[in-house]
């Protein structure tokens, strides 16, 4: 058997057996039955006709396929013909077009009823069957060369001849330790005997007289082997004797009072130290009741600063509460700064007319004296330049104020993305590891004019798993002006980064998708959600060692995805 057919048969041996039924319903076999390439090599009782011959390989049709000038063809070899350039028949030299190539049904089904001797012939099957119950033959056949079953063994065999195999050829078969009793494959018997057998017996690695032992006793033997090495049982007591167990007797009877005097002298140091001990702890008894007085200092300090914390707190919410009502007025501002251009340019033509009429007015007062109608002419002037000061002074206020509330909207951001600028980095992580001030908010940014209302809140000491190893950043959704128009709960994507005010820019940043089942993202009941981030955002080394901090100063950036985002 060639080495192509035998794993094409043990490819066919791996499915299912096919059926009468199962080819009436599908025009062709499964493909591990089927050769690799053109037809079957199968042999037959009789010698197929003509017409169940491929015009190609002049083999046994696989898989007929029928040509428009009626020649039939293999389904590989058709294949094969079709790849050609300009491809013909070969037995009529006719042209081939592929949408007028079908497969032949009715050819297939008397292929498959031809009779066939076994493909095990060679090994002494005599069996014969049609093409179509191959299959089911070699799932039973005993001739048929299978893989020895236990998947280890490379060797392979007729199916016959498993039981003879797994009995006593297969060195992968299972065998039973004859000391031990443990089951396991013939390949590792030797391994485990000679390491890990606790049944097998095993010499004193101390040559002491006893022939043989057993692995699993050899531990309490060593404790008890005449020939062994030990200490003497008071070295730590300063005695420097090793020996053989044997010796150890005769050892401990003649050294008697030499162990003696060092129990003695060990007994001394002892005592002196308790001594000592004692002294040192009737000290620092005298030193309590200070200590307690100062501990009830520090729990009323600790007390007047959670007071004052709680104030804290309060101002911190009037004050957001503040900031929510200025929403508004900052849109508001937002508006007018769009007139603010055309405003400036009514100013700038103003101030082109008063000049223009100044000039005018030189002129005039220079003629006075020669033209009396201009008398009349420049009283009408004076007027209308006292009007465009007037307008100028009223416009310039306008602008001043324009500026101001410009500036105070430049601090605000409406496009989702946060740079947050933290100073006196040293002093406020100290505030943080001495427990005063644990964590700073950012100032309020938005998604939008009338989109949700955020800010971070940093612990620059950590947080949670972060205590004291890195500092934590969490994202928190506040109650805004226009929640009852978003969609809830809030679903946009947030990126938290440490910008890197070095060279190389190597910012640190993190990033997630909003859990809709959490709290921190549903619509805030309370001036702000739980926080949500991450606790080990950054290590303090990297951030401490790096170009992170410059001039005592951090920045953070927060981004929020407003690409999706629908207009309330």
């Amino acid at each position: 058997m060639s080495a192509g057919r035998a794993v094409e048969l043990q490819v066919a041996l791996q499915r299912a057996p096919l059926s009468v039924s199962s080819l009436a319903q599908r025009p062709w076999p499964d493909a591990g039955f089927l050769p690799v390439h053109a037809g079957f090599r199968d042999r037959f009782v009789e010698t197929p006709e003509a017409k169940y011959c491929c015009e190609d390989c002049r083999l046994v049709l696989c898989q007929p396929r029928q040509t428009e000038c009626g020649h039939r063809f293999c389904d590989t070899c058709i294949n094969s013909l079709l790849s050609k350039p300009n491809p013909v028949c070969p037995a009529d030299k006719e042209p081939l077009f592929e949408d007028k190539i079908f497969r032949d049904v009715c050819c297939h089904r008397e292929i498959m009823a031809l009779k066939v001797y076994c493909r095990s012939q060679k090994n002494g099957c005599q069996e014969q069957m049609s093409l179509q119950q191959v299959m089911d033959h070699l799932n039973v056949c005993p001739y048929y060369e299978v893989p020895c079953p236990l998947g280890k063994c490379k060797e392979r065999m007729m199916r016959k001849d498993i039981p003879d195999h797994l009995s006593w050829k297969c060195k992968y078969r299972e065998t039973t330790c004859e000391f031990c009793k443990h089951k396991m494959a013939l390949t590792e018997l030797q391994k485990h005997k000679e390491t890990v057998c606790p049944a097998f017996p095993v010499s004193c690695p101390n040559h002491c007289s006893f022939p043989s032992i057993l692995r699993s006793e050899l531990p309490s033997h060593q404790h008890d082997c005449p020939k062994a090495q030990v200490c003497c049982p008071f070295s730590r007591f300063g005695c420097t004797f090793k020996g053989l167990n044997q010796d150890m007797r005769e050892h401990e009877s003649s050294f008697a009072s030499e162990h003696l005097r060092m129990m003695a002298a060990r007994n001394t140091t002892l005592e002196a130290k308790m001594e000592d001990v004692k002294d040192e702890l009737q000290e620092r008894y005298k030193v309590l009741p200070g200590l307690n007085m100062r501990i009830e200092t520090l729990e009323k300090h600790y007390e007047d600063m959670r007071e004052k914390n709680r104030q804290l707190e309060q101002k911190l919410a009037a004050m957001q509460k503040l900031m929510s009502s200025h929403t508004e007025k900052l849109l508001e501002v937002e508006m007018e700064l769009r007139t603010l251009r055309t405003v400036r340019e009514e100013v700038e033509t103003l101030r082109n007319s008063l000049e223009t009429i100044r000039t005018r007015v030189n002129s005039l007062e220079l003629g006075r004296g020669t033209a009396s109608s201009g008398t009349h002419t420049l009283g009408s002037l004076e007027t209308l330049v006292s009007r465009h000061d007037d307008m100028l002074s009223v416009h310039e206020v306008r602008l001043a104020d324009m500026d101001l509330r410009f500036q105070v909207l430049e601090t605000a951001s409406f496009n989702g993305t946060l740079i947050w600028k933290i100073r006196d980095y040293k002093r406020r992580k100290q505030e943080a590891v001495a427990s005063k001030t644990l964590s700073l908010y950012s100032q309020p940014f938005y998604t939008g004019y009338f989109g949700y209302k955020m800010c971070a809140r940093v612990y620059l000491n950590g947080d949670g798993m972060g205590k004291g190893t890195h500092l934590s950043l969490f994202f928190v959704v506040m109650r805004g002006e226009y929640d009852a128009l978003l969609p809830w709960p809030f679903k946009q994507k947030v990126t938290l980064m440490l910008m890197d005010q070095g060279p190389p820019r190597k910012h640190l940043g993190d990033a997630f998708k909003p859990d809709p089942n959490s709290s921190s993202f549903r619509r805030p009941t309370a001036e702000m959600n739980i926080a949500s981030g991450c606790p080990l955002f950054v290590s303090q080394p990297v951030l401490e060692n790096g170009t992170y901090i410059k001039d005592d100063t951090i920045f953070i950036k927060v981004t929020v995805d407003t690409s999706d985002l629908p207009d309330p």
